[in-house]
């Protein structure tokens, strides 16, 4: 029989936790600490306590049902208990049908509630009953309650409904409709919505549930068009003919009824582009349907409500198939006449004559009679969509005008001639006062970049911001100018100079600079040959100086020559000796920045790629599994043959890029099979203590570094994964409890968590079939009634001695690493740079870091570790508001990130200056903490106060 439970949300108890498993594995029981007494019986207590106040007064009865409300959470409890509630909260509605109306909506709340243990018994008989109360419910109050009970209920266990439930609670709520109360129409149309079927939909109720746009209230307005929508998305097909109501309602005087109006008229727009409306004062005159729509969302624009501009702004950005002279005119603020073609001349002509007036023959239709105008429809404003998006960029909010600009990015990437008129604007965002409007209209530009050219006045307002204090400006605009092409040989000069000068201000922006060269170099191949010589400074007649190697202002230059080479190696032909032999240095030293030229006398050393190509890397991968598998076959003598192939997968991830996290993951795993082989021969000896601590720690932080650093693994990875850190766990409770000096009743738990993670796995994945040690163990653990540590010692001590090697996992290329880059300080230690403080003060250090393959789950858990000389560590948790996307050409990546933050030092006094190691770590769980890159070194020499004279 299925099972459900009734649980206090805060329990103060000890709890057995069952994890049941399906046949032949047994269940794991495992037990956790709690804080207070036993749970058993709260459903039964409830209903006790319902029976005692029931024939007391109102008030105490409506403090109980709240107080169970409040601490009802459901797990575990029988079928039967269930139902007896239910048919006592039912009891007491009846009884209180001439009461207090409050009591009644509290119970179908409370009914609704119950229905979260999705038992399919349970749910259906609580359906029919609320539906038989409610028809005979006089109370609108209750019935409004009782519709919303019927949503909750309905809407939460929906796919296990049956379609006569469904049609029964539709039904029920379309007979609700007539009834005078606004709440009762408003829920009632909330689960119309829901639950009509959509063959019905097309049969009426869509133009049933239109009629109450005209509702008195504005919640059944909104309400009503919420309803529609939600239908549409359901998937009926909504006519365009409702497009003339919805407009109708975007004049409402309620903002909930106008944001849902222009929902509808933006969905009515994408959904039929093509589709001809009449405009409103020509009935000859004729419009897509998409166009209209647009005239109508930009002059949603104009709203009084911030949150409807915002709305109407994000609206415009997915209106792609817009016609291009509606898209035009949102840049142009002349005042049009809503966007309705106007006749030429000879048309209106025509129209005289076929008028049959007479004329005097002086003037061309000088007695027609004047056409009648309407003052209602003259507006002297700009309307439709003149000038609709200037007004977004003006805006004093800045979610309208952030909203705005992206849209914008989106409208022009779609129509790269709109690109092109748009750039203006965008280049003048670049001065607002708000830093993350600046960012978005970068952003913006960058990925609009492929369809314009930049001029030299939109130059100088884009480089007059890299001087923003704003560090992710000034690598936002590195990165757009890197993306963009300028159109002269001046301008190319103006954006070296101005990164040139801006650099010597920000020594810090040397990588981000260096990458903006990189891209310009390659994109401006033939300007960059026109400037060759002014740019290294190349007499035609004397030799200058050599230039300093490690300056960034000339490596900047270089990079940039070096990649417009690639593209045009004539270039190769202006570079001074002097520039040659730089470039055999910096291919070595900076092999990403400066690529392969043809040059006689630099290394001919291959790109990584040429290297390392996929196929290549793949089938070295592959023969290194199948070296290892042939390892596993010998009897003895087979670690050092297993550490050499771990060398190999090391080796491969280092070589590789594109294999990194692959070849590491791999290289754990092998990491994990081989300590756990080597541990296995304690289990029958006595060993020093201290190198089994250290083996066992080792072994502990490779199970965590499998389950937590790789991403990417397949469902039989993370089968493999979980039995090999249920043999780490089994042998580990193995080695402490032979040990006796340490307690085992922590290795015996984690055992037990261990056990039943995988028994869970493997009752979820059930296509899957774990290896017979695994399934041995878990036998075993399930056959334990109290699983102390002795017990279960005696219980696994044969299987870990007798286990054999869990089988390697095949390759697989999707799996990715979390690697971090620590970019600021410089991993590399400076004497001259030595960071000096009063002893007991506090020295700020900024602290700039890469991290790849980041999951946003795993963000809580970065730490940034600093590790005295005297050992003494002290950990620091950065902000999550610290974590920034990095941004592409394409736009921001989905995993990597940069944290950009300060660390604080400080120490009592040193004799000298000395080393202080700043690293970034995962902690997995408390006391274990996963390093993700090598540590950077920092000089740091806390001085003595000095006293006064």
């Amino acid at each position: 029989m299925t099972s459900a439970s009734l649980v206090l949300k805060r329990p103060h108890s000890v709890i057995e936790v069952v994890e049941g498993v399906t046949s032949p594995r047994k269940k794991i029981r495992i037990q956790t600490t709690a804080k207070s007494s036993s749970i058993v019986g709260k459903l039964q207590q409830s209903i006790a306590l319902l029976d005692n106040v029931a024939q007391q007064n109102n008030r105490e009865l409506l403090e109980v049902l709240v107080k169970i409300a409040d601490e009802l959470v459901l797990d575990d409890c029988q079928l039967p208990d269930l139902y007896k509630a239910i048919k006592k909260l039912l009891e007491l509605f009846r009884q209180e049908r001439e009461g207090d109306t409050i009591i009644r909506v509290k119970i179908l709340r409370l009914l609704a509630d119950l229905a979260e243990v999705r038992i399919a018994e349970v749910v259906n008989a609580l359906i029919d009953e609320i539906i038989a109360v409610l028809k005979h419910e006089k109370s609108q109050k209750v019935i409004a309650q009782g519709l919303s009970s019927l949503h909750k209920i309905g809407a939460r266990n929906l796919s296990q409904l049956p379609s006569t439930h469904v049609t029964k609670i539709a039904h029920f709520a379309q007979q609700q409709l007539i009834s005078e109360s606004h709440h009762t129409q408003k829920n009632a149309l909330l689960v119309l919505s829901a639950f009509v079927a959509l063959t019905d939909a097309k049969k009426g109720v869509i133009d049933t549930i239109g009629h109450y746009a005209d509702s008195q209230d504005s919640g059944v307005r909104a309400q009503s068009l919420r309803s529609i929508l939600c239908l549409g998305e359901r998937g009926a097909m909504l006519s365009p003919n409702l497009y003339q109501r919805a407009v109708d309602t975007l004049e409402d005087d309620y903002e909930c009824v106008r944001k849902e109006a222009l929902r509808l008229v933006f969905q009515l727009g994408i959904s039929h582009p093509d589709y001809m409306i009449s405009c409103s004062n020509d009935d000859e005159e004729e419009m897509r349907l998409i166009d209209a729509a647009f005239s109508k969302v930009c002059g949603a624009l104009c709203d009084l409500s911030i949150q409807i501009r915002v709305q109407a702004a994000k609206h415009l950005g997915d209106m792609t198939q817009v016609s291009s002279e509606f898209l035009h005119q949102t840049l142009d603020k002349k005042l049009m006449s809503n966007l309705r073609r106007k006749k030429t001349a000879h048309e209106r002509g025509a129209h005289l004559v076929a008028s049959g007036e007479w004329s005097s023959g002086k003037r061309w239709g000088d007695d027609a009679p004047q056409e009648q105008l309407d003052t209602a429809t003259i507006s002297l404003i700009a309307s439709g969509a003149c000038g609709a998006l200037v007004h977004g960029l003006e805006d004093e909010f800045m979610e309208v005008r952030i909203a705005t600009v992206d849209s914008m990015c989106k409208l022009a990437l779609r129509h790269p001639d709109f690109a092109v008129t748009c750039l203006d604007f965008l280049v003048d965002m670049f001065n607002d006062e708000i830093e993350e409007v600046r960012l978005k209209a970068i952003y913006s530009l960058t990925a609009i970049a492929k369809h314009i050219v930049l001029r030299e006045d939109q130059l100088e307002i884009m480089l007059s911001s890299l001087e923003d204090f704003s560090v992710e400006v000034r690598e936002g605009l590195h990165l757009m100018l890197g993306a963009c092409r300028v159109s002269t040989q001046a301008c190319l000069l103006m954006v070296v100079q101005k990164l040139l000068d801006v650099l010597a201000k920000y020594p810090q922006d040397k990588f981000s600079a260096f990458g903006c060269m990189r891209k310009v170099g390659q994109k401006h191949a033939n300007l960059c040959m026109a400037v060759t010589s002014h740019l290294l400074q190349d007499h035609p007649f004397f030799d200058s100086a050599e230039r300093d190697v490690e300056d960034p202002a000339y490596l900047c230059i270089l990079i940039l020559l070096f990649n417009a080479a690639q593209n045009l190696p004539p270039i190769i032909s202006l570079f001074p000796y002097v520039t040659l032999k730089h470039y055999a240095y910096l291919r070595d030293a900076m092999p990403t920045l400066v690529p392969e030229l043809p040059i006689e006398g630099a290394s001919t050393k291959k790109s990584i790629d040429d290297l390392t190509g996929s196929n290549n890397s793949r089938e070295y991968l592959e023969t290194i599994l199948a070296h290892i598998n042939e390892i596993f076959s010998i009897a003895k003598d087979r670690v050092p043959l297993l550490k050499t192939a771990q060398d190999n997968l090391k080796r491969l991830g280092e070589i590789d890029p594109e294999m990194l996290g692959t070849a590491n993951f791999l290289e754990t795993f092998l990491a994990a099979q081989i300590q756990i082989e080597q541990l296995q021969s304690c289990t029958t000896s006595q060993h020093n203590r201290a190198p089994l601590k250290e083996s066992l720690a080792q072994l502990v932080r490779n199970c965590l570094k499998l389950q937590h650093v790789f991403s990417g693994l397949t469902y039989g990875d993370m089968l493999l994964v979980k039995q090999i850190c249920l043999r780490a766990s089994a042998l580990h409770l193995v080695l402490i409890v032979r040990d006796r000096s340490q307690s085992a009743l922590g290795p015996c738990q984690m055992l037990l968590q261990t056990a039943s993670d995988i028994s869970s796995f493997l009752d979820e994945k059930q296509e899957f079939q774990p290896d017979d040690l695994t399934t041995s163990l878990l036998n075993q653990l399930g056959s334990i009634v109290d699983p102390k540590p002795g017990r279960v010692f005696r219980e696994i001590l044969p299987l870990v001695q007798a286990a054999s090697p869990v089988k390697m996992p095949p390759p697989n290329v999707e799996i990715k690493m979390c690697v971090a880059n620590i970019l600021e300080p410089c991993p590399q230690m400076s004497q001259d740079n030595v960071i000096k403080v009063t002893a007991g003060l506090i020295a700020a250090l900024p602290f700039v870091a890469e991290i790849d393959n980041l999951q946003d789950s795993q963000k809580q858990d970065m730490r940034i570790k600093i590790k005295y000389p005297d050992q003494h560590t002290h950990t620091v948790v950065p902000k999550l508001s610290d974590f920034k996307k990095i941004m592409t050409e394409q736009g921001a990546h989905e995993t990597n990130v940069k944290l950009r933050t300060t660390i604080l030092l400080s120490h009592s006094v040193w004799t000298e200056a000395s080393s202080v190691e700043i690293t970034l770590c995962l902690a997995v769980r408390p006391g274990t903490e996963l390093e993700l890159c090598k540590p950077a070194k920092i000089l740091f020499a806390p001085k003595p106060v000095r006293r006064g004279i």
